[in-house]
């Protein structure tokens, strides 16, 4: 493996420097060599942050690496001349960090142009191309810098991070021990645990101190740093609120400088590894939508203030109310997370014996005992206990964060995205999570919906959201194709499979044409030429093999067609075998687990044709690669059925927003991507630009040479991210306001 071999740090503290650095640069490497680059922030906001510290670098052809570092504070005109330099220098060769785009936002917030010509490369991206496709927890490789750094390169490559984790652990708790001696002064029940404890809390602020506490307490917060002050999320300071900038400069010069290091260190290790296993075209992909997803996380999410402000209040007095509720039952104060006395009272109190106190297994007492009886107190207990870990979780999650971005006077709210957040290349992001639908009170009416948080931005039509429609099912029909035993029922789900057009035409899957109309010319099916094609319920279908003696219009059937046949179907998707839909249905018996286990393969005879595939596969070669030939290594074959499908689908709408970012910047619109969540993609839609929705959503269902249509549903909503709905245009949006 290629090492460097000489080590060479320069500060750069003067314009001669800087000329030095570039002319070192230009000798040493005859100007071909990749720019590695970094930057030490005041915060981890990439909109509200600015750099202090630029590392910056370059190693040899013998593998000598030279980095050099500026300091904004000591000259900001050099600071912004530096980093002009280092996007010039990149235009030949490449630009590399780690977490680049995060480093591409910092330089935007000080005015630098981060040009989309540029050839950008990611470290992470490297790790997860270069190794196999297992997560940490699996053996699979960290995404951390110096976590894997310290495993794969060097073992010391935390020791600088060690020291200036110190330093920041030392200035917490100064500013903690002031804190303590003020009010345990005022009142000796305020220990460090008991501070610690009561802003635990999550309904515990400043507000709701006694009185001879608070305003102490206020003063000792008003001393703070505003960078500290802006990162804190509970009543003390904790060592990763104190930013970078507040620490010694020497010190955090040298561990930036030494970040540069590793980051060439990893680009060494990984890039060969990547051409070894022929993945450059994963990695080209990645690389290519870097200026688009900057693009993505540069556009943010509005928030209504007013309404955020309400629903703290209104939030925080319902959960005080069934807090009380709680005493009431049972006459102590208890914590939802205190599982050993839940456990506790479940036994004593309610003589009812359970395994566990998690969600699932409250869940389903919940169920069987609320089925008997729903007013009785160990059933109102369970319910309180099961909406309290909600309500506060959503809370604590949802709300509060919005809560502490108003208080440092912003509207509007912004996230990264991990491109690599999954072995499979599917994205994630902290929006992802949102929940889909609101919390209604125990009496049934509405109390909180997170994404009601999110509103149209000032001067814009309003939110348009298009959506894939079962895509990865989609994916899995055309995986049943390729392995050469298409599944009729999987098929039929979104295409007019083995049907025919009046006039004898038989439907041809390879014919672009026949997928281009698959929807809307009159298709009948082949062994029953008098019926009109209806795309199979796919879940109907498995709930009908599973249950066959009852009526598929009955309630019974309905229900079970979202309990299990729904639940099923996904679980089957992603490789469960028979022990995992045992542990989904603990309410059933094994013969009743056998035959719904069996019912998904009887539905989709071809989907176990693919599963079978994916086995053999994995004991043929060492890799498999998904449809936009992105390989992922060390898988089994139970791993890899869920992969293939899930990435090619990640791969898919990665490719797609690439398309409609350039179709946006080549237009000059305004309106623009806000976020992926899931299979779907967010837009902030312009006046005057509405028909351009259409044309993204040509752009998102082209998926040339597939077997299967693409589709993608249009959401729209002009006030808030809860109230969106779907339509079949945009013309349709308009006639409905």
């Amino acid at each position: 493996m290629r090492k460097i071999r000489n080590l060479y740090l320069k500060v750069i503290e003067n314009k001669e420097d800087l000329i030095n650095a570039i002319k070192t640069y230009k000798d040493k490497t005859n100007s071909k060599a990749i720019i590695f680059f970094d930057t030490e922030t005041t915060g981890l906001n990439i909109r509200y942050d600015k750099p202090f510290l630029l590392p910056w670098g370059f190693y040899t052809e013998d593998f000598d690496a030279y980095v050099y570092c500026v300091d904004i504070d000591v000259d900001e005109l050099l600071f912004k001349q530096t980093a002009e330099s280092i996007i010039k220098l990149s235009k030949l060769n490449g630009l590399c960090g780690h977490n680049i785009k995060y480093d591409i936002h910092m330089l935007n917030n000080i005015g630098i142009d981060t040009p989309d010509n540029i050839h950008y490369m990611d470290t992470m991206v490297l790790i997860r191309l270069a190794h196999d496709a297992l997560t940490p927890e699996n053996g699979g490789p960290p995404l951390g810098l110096k976590e894997y750094a310290v495993k794969y390169i060097d073992r010391s490559a935390k020791d600088h991070e060690h020291i200036v984790k110190q330093e920041r652990t030392n200035i917490s708790k100064d500013y903690n021990k002031k804190l303590k001696d003020i009010l345990y002064k005022i009142d000796k029940k305020w220990t460090t645990k008991y501070i610690d404890d009561y802003f635990k809390d999550v309904l515990h602020n400043v507000d709701t101190l006694d009185e001879n506490v608070r305003g102490p307490y206020k003063n000792w917060l008003e001393s703070l740093p505003i960078q500290i002050k802006n990162n804190m999320t509970s009543g003390r300071v904790e060592s990763n609120d104190v930013p970078y900038n507040l620490l010694n400069r020497t010190r955090t010069t040298e561990y930036a400088m030494h970040d540069i290091l590793w980051t060439m260190e990893i680009y060494l290790q990984c890039r060969p590894a990547i051409t070894a296993r022929q993945n450059e075209e994963a990695l080209r992909r990645e690389e290519e939508i870097i200026p688009a997803l900057v693009r993505m996380e540069s556009c943010g999410f509005q928030i209504d203030v007013d309404y955020v402000h309400q629903i703290t209040h209104d939030l925080s007095e319902y959960l005080q109310q069934q807090r009380t509720k709680l005493y009431n039952l049972i006459g102590e104060h208890i914590n939802i997370g205190q599982h050993a006395k839940i456990k506790e009272i479940l036994s004593e109190r309610f003589s009812l014996q359970v395994n566990g106190t998690g969600k699932e297994d409250l869940n389903r007492v919940y169920d069987e005992l609320k089925v008997a009886n729903p007013e009785a107190p160990v059933v109102k207990f369970i319910g309180l206990i099961q909406e309290l870990r909600t309500l506060e979780k959503w809370y604590a999650t949802y709300l509060l964060r919005f809560v502490r971005e108003i208080e440092q006077g912003h509207t509007r709210i912004y996230t990264q995205i991990n491109q690599v957040g999954t072995v499979s290349g599917r994205v994630t992001s902290d929006f992802q999570q949102f929940p889909k639908y609101g919390i209604t009170k125990d009496d049934g009416t509405p109390l909180f919906h997170p994404r009601r948080m999110i509103i149209r931005s000032d001067g814009y039509k309003g939110l348009a959201y298009l959506d894939y429609s079962q895509v990865e099912l989609r994916l899995q029909a055309l995986y049943t194709i390729l392995v050469g035993s298409p599944d009729l029922n999987l098929c039929r789900a979104y295409m007019p499979y083995e049907c025919i057009l009046k006039d004898g035409t038989v439907f041809d899957y390879t014919n672009p044409e026949h997928i281009q109309h698959a929807y809307d010319w009159e298709w009948f099916y082949k062994e029953k030429p008098e019926e009109e094609w209806v795309a199979t319920d796919v879940h109907a279908a498995t709930t009908h093999v599973a249950f066959p003696d009852l009526d598929v219009h009955s309630d019974e059937f309905k229900k079970l067609r979202g309990k299990v046949g729904k639940r099923v179907n996904f679980a089957k998707n992603y490789g469960a075998q028979f022990n995992r839909i045992k542990v989904m249905f603990p309410d059933y018996d094994d013969e009743t687990i056998h035959r719904i286990d069996d019912a998904y393969y009887q539905a989709f005879p071809g989907v176990k044709k693919y599963h079978e595939y994916c086995y053999q596969m994995c004991q043929l070669q060492p890799y498999v690669d998904n449809l936009f030939g992105v390989r992922y290594y060390g898988l089994s074959g139970h791993k890899a059925i869920n992969c293939l499908v899930q990435g090619s689908g990640a791969y898919l709408l990665k490719e797609r927003i690439k398309e409609v970012d350039a179709f946006i910047q080549e237009h000059h619109l305004k309106t623009k991507i806000q976020m992926q969540i899931h299979d779907e993609l967010s837009y902030e839609v312009y006046p005057g630009e509405e028909q351009y929705v259409m044309e993204f959503k040509k752009i998102m269902q082209k998926f040339d040479g597939t077997y299967v249509p693409i589709i993608a549903d249009l959401e729209f909503t002009s006030t808030n991210w809860a109230d969106k709905k779907e339509y079949e245009d945009m013309k349709e949006v308009d006639e409905s306001e």
